[in-house]
């Protein structure tokens, strides 16, 4: 665990004292994610410089980076490393490589030594690296398969530069119209678009070769790992083997390992499949959040799931921990999570849910994350009605006569979602729009000023974005073996939220939080076996299905019940509590000049009088508030260059 950060002079010469600062100016600026200072590396001709820095969390003090091999010709930095990296040290030792210290990353090392680029397709597990070739003078980054770490890489005529956060390599860069509608669409930036349009997030599942002022990007996914033989007994037992393999992979030789039960059935899952491997070490967590103006309903559902967890960890003989979440323990999330690299919707969340786990001493959170795309998403969370209509011109076309009515009333609404959403011949773009996004284009035209949202929509289509994600999602999926236009919405519906909303969003707020807390993240979930199985799936819904037999299948009967798990109460807390902190923000200074007043006073006035939801209001919140942060921490010029940074 780390951060790591490198530049590769291009156009200009440059002194080995310049590439110096430039790197410590890179690391010092990622002391958030990882405060130990690491090693440094440079060329003797300053041809080339690559810096790491260390977490707090596991193994985080282990090994100085860079690494290099025998003759010191390859040199790495990394973030993270291979899952499989014992099987692949075994072989290569056998092969004859030498290692010079028990990183697990240094497998990647002399696996290109080995096989070169074409190795990379044997790596799994979450990583990012950086690998310079000094005979060939080749720089070469990677990243694992669902972008787990981060990347981020500036290519510019002078220096080809990466690092683990956007703000190392760009300080105080003004925020990009293209970011802010995005954000304020979806609620999280799509990659590979980051705050600055300067700076590129490295796709996930690909490694980039670069060679002077010439760069080359290629895809090291290999979809082929994992079939299924369409006989369901052999199936269900090879998924098994599947699952259990991907948990115990991600827990084996550590210590301390929580996880967060919220009731849902792929959580449990986890404590059933991990409770044999760690005998001990493991701790279970619940937050329970406290709200006097909560509905009883959704109240009654917390305590059924605060009871259900409770019998669940006695009787796997975890150690249990309930968290009473209040108004103000929130609020401190809320700030912490504006600091972040870049905003998130869901950041304050997974903020909370690490410091909890830290706080108890947990050094590993053993994530969800991905459980529920993989089994599919509940009907609530789709839309088949939108679906049909996207179908159907006619009906496409009354619907968004309806909705363009309904706007003129509430262009905070689903509405203008549905308008954006059926402005195509898409169905898929338009459920899941309507189903996921956040502020349609007549809300953003109420909050941002014209010339900012034309510039950011210009930058930005979020049609075209989520149909370049739904190009993704196999075919089989659009030809349901039964009618029902749901239950292939709901296969569809999961595959997007993989290829999107949980990749970029969900993981990237956890893998953060988690990284500033000093904790190491597992998702084993995020197997790529698993997802290429359900992939080739010859039935739409075979392998989902299969696949929440295979997980209810580990728990003994009382705890295979769903139970639909209870979000916090954060509108009931935006009208009460909350509303000091949120008001200030949503009407702070704008010296950016984004944002229209008025319009941020109709979208509260109409959230206070309960005609507009809290998930219009938030995203707007959560960006104001991480503007704010880092105006105030941003350098009053950023350094444009290499002697710039020398100077400053």
């Amino acid at each position: 665990m780390g951060a790591i950060a490198g530049v590769l002079p291009r156009s200009t010469a440059v002194d080995r004292e310049t590439l110096a600062t430039a790197l410590a100016g890179y690391r010092d600026a990622m002391r958030r994610r990882a405060p130990i200072e690491g090693g440094m590396a440079i060329a003797y001709d300053a041809s080339i410089g690559l810096a790491h820095s260390a977490s707090e969390g596991p193994g985080g003090e282990a090994v100085l980076q860079p690494l290099r091999n025998e003759t010191g010709t390859l040199w790495l930095v990394a973030d993270g490393e291979p899952s499989n990296a014992a099987d692949l040290r075994l072989e290569l030792i056998g092969s004859g490589h030498r290692f010079q210290s028990a990183c697990g990353s240094e497998v990647i090392l002399h696996l290109y030594e080995h096989e070169g680029v074409s190795a990379f397709t044997r790596l799994t597990g979450a990583f990012a690296f950086a690998l310079w070739d000094r005979e060939q003078r080749q720089l070469v980054l990677g990243r694992d398969r669902f972008g787990e770490k981060p990347l981020f890489v500036l290519d510019g005529p002078e220096r080809f530069a990466f690092a683990s956060e956007v703000h190392a390599l760009v300080p105080g860069a003004a925020l990009a119209p293209a970011a802010v509608t995005a954000f304020l669409a979806l609620g999280y930036l799509p990659e590979p678009l980051t705050v600055t349009p300067a700076v590129r997030a490295l796709p996930p599942g690909t490694f980039v070769r670069v060679r002077g002022s010439r760069s080359r990007r290629e895809s090291f996914w290999d979809h082929a790992s994992a079939q299924p033989s369409g006989d369901a007994a052999a199936d269900r037992a090879a998924l098994g083997r599947l699952v259990r393999e991907s948990v115990q992979t991600a827990v084996a030789g550590e210590e301390d390992v929580g996880i967060v039960l919220d009731g849902s059935l792929t959580r449990a899952a986890l404590l059933a499949l991990v409770s044999p491997t760690l005998a001990r070490g493991l701790r279970t967590h619940t937050l329970v959040f406290d709200a006097a103006t909560r509905p009883a309903a959704a109240t009654r559902t917390e305590h059924a799931i605060a009871a259900t967890t409770r019998t669940m960890a006695a009787w796997f003989h975890s150690e249990h921990c309930e968290h009473r979440v209040g108004p103000s323990e929130f609020a401190a999330a809320f700030e912490a999570a504006a600091s972040g690299d870049q905003p998130s919707t869901g950041a304050t969340l997974a903020h909370l849910t690490a410091a909890y786990l830290s706080a108890s001493g947990d050094q590993v959170l053993l994530s969800g994350l991905g459980g529920s795309e993989l089994v599919g998403l509940a009907p609530g969370r789709w839309s088949p009605w939108v679906w049909r209509a996207g179908r159907r011109a006619s009906a496409r076309m009354l619907a968004r006569a309806a909705s363009r009515l309904a706007v003129r009333v509430r262009p905070f609404g689903r509405a203008g979602r549905v308008v954006d959403a059926l402005a195509g011949a898409d169905a898929v773009v338009a459920a899941h729009l309507v189903a996921r996004g956040l502020l349609g284009s007549p809300a953003l035209a109420r909050v941002l000023r014209a010339d900012v949202l034309g510039e950011g929509q210009a930058g930005f289509d979020a049609l075209a974005y989520v149909r370049a994600l739904a190009l993704r999602v196999p075919e089989s999926a659009f030809l349901p073996a039964t009618r029902s236009a749901g239950d292939a919405a709901v296969r569809v519906a999961a595959a997007l939220e993989r290829g999107g909303r949980l990749t970029f969003g969900r993981l990237r707020e956890t893998e953060s939080a988690t990284a500033a807390l000093g904790l190491a993240l597992r998702t084993p979930y995020l197997d790529h076996r698993l997802c290429d199985w359900l992939d080739a799936a010859t039935s739409p819904q075979s392998g989902m299905a299969l696949l929440a037999e295979v997980l209810g299948g580990t728990l003994p009967p009382p705890f295979r019940r769903r139970i639909r798990p209870t979000p916090p109460p954060i509108a009931a807390w935006l009208r009460a509590e909350l509303r000091p902190l949120v008001e200030g923000h949503l009407f702070g200074d704008d010296p950016e000049n984004l944002f229209l007043r008025p319009g941020l006073e109709e979208l509260w006035r109409g959230f206070l009088t309960a005609r507009v939801g809290w998930r219009e209001v938030w995203p707007v919140a959560v960006l104001r508030a991480w503007i704010a942060a880092h105006r105030d921490c941003a350098p009053t010029r950023a350094p444009t260059n290499l002697r710039d940074q020398h100077a400053a």
